[in-house]
């Protein structure tokens, strides 16, 4: 639906993989502040580290955007978390950076 934007503000290496800082801005013009966590081994299974992690996590928070709205967005939330409350999320994320063929 990409009724907002995304803005990574901050990539953070982490013992097991990356933090981000992020301001998602909605449809009426309000912004608000969140975190996404991704773990290695989750980059890896997506897209095999082929993809810049950035790439996936601000695609990542677009499609949770889209899915908890701006009312249910949460502000810490996690790729994997995303992969078991988003129906289809592996299959989606692939179609919406263009990597079908991952």
């Amino acid at each position: 639906m990409n009724t907002q934007t995304v803005q990574i503000d901050g990539e953070h290496e982490t013992a097991t993989g990356w933090l981000y800082t992020l301001t998602v801005t909605w449809a009426d013009g309000a912004t608000s502040d969140h975190e996404l966590t991704m773990a290695w081994v989750d980059h890896e299974h997506l897209v095999g580290g082929s993809i810049s992690p950035s790439v996936i996590a601000k695609t990542a928070a677009g499609m949770a955007a889209d899915h908890f709205g701006q009312e249910g967005m949460p502000a810490r939330f996690d790729i994997s978390n995303l992969r078991r409350r988003i129906k289809d999320f592996d299959s989606e994320i692939k179609v919406a950076i263009g990597e079908t063929s991952l």
